[in-house]
C-alpha cells in the first residue's frame, strides 16, 4: 500500500530471529486503525545500539525497549515521512519472557507503541498510558500487560 510504506531493517546477527514481514504487517495495521498516511521506518537492534541512541537524542544512557523518533512538521501527503522506530530485541525477548508469550508478539507490541509514539501518543501520565494501551490492545487484537 504506497500511503503507508514501512521500512524494516534488522540488525545482521538478529536476522534470522525477526520476521520482518509480520512487523510490516503490524506497522501498517497500526497505521491502517489510526488512519494515518506516510512511511514508517523500524530497525530491530540491539540494547547497546539503542543505548547509544538514547545517549546521543535523548540524553539519557540507558537502553530501553523501543525509541521513537517523530520527524513531524508539515511535509506534502504524497511525500510525508513520520520517522522512525528502534527496538531492542534483547529487550523485547527478556519482556517475552516475563510475559510469558513469545519474542515475535513482543516484538509486534513494540513496534505498535513506537508507532503510536510518532503518532502522537503519549505514556508520561497513568491516563495517557492507559489509552495508549487500550488502543494497542485494540490493534493488536489481544490483552496486553502493561
Amino acid at each position: 500500500m504506497a500511503d503507508r510504506k514501512v521500512e524494516i531493517r534488522v540488525r545482521r546477527e538478529l536476522a534470522g530471529r525477526v520476521d520482518g514481514a509480520r512487523l510490516a504487517r503490524v506497522a501498517r495495521r497500526t497505521l491502517r486503525a489510526e488512519q494515518a498516511r506516510g512511511t514508517v521506518s523500524l530497525y530491530v537492534t540491539n540494547d547497546a545500539e539503542v543505548r547509544a541512541l538514547n545517549r546521543r537524542f535523548r540524553a539519557t544512557d540507558a537502553a530501553t525497549d523501543v525509541l521513537a523518533f517523530s520527524v513531524g512538521g508539515d511535509m506534502p501527503a504524497t511525500r510525508r515521512y513520520l520517522g522512525d522506530v528502534a527496538i531492542s530485541y534483547e529487550r523485547a525477548r527478556a519482556q517475552a519472557r516475563a510475559a510469558r508469550w513469545r519474542v515475535a508478539d513482543e516484538l509486534d507490541l513494540l513496534a505498535a507503541h513506537g508507532i503510536l509514539h510518532l503518532l502522537g501518543y503519549t505514556d508520561e501520565t497513568p491516563r495517557a498510558r492507559a489509552r495508549m494501551w487500550r488502543r494497542q490492545e485494540r490493534i493488536l487484537g489481544r490483552p496486553i500487560k502493561p
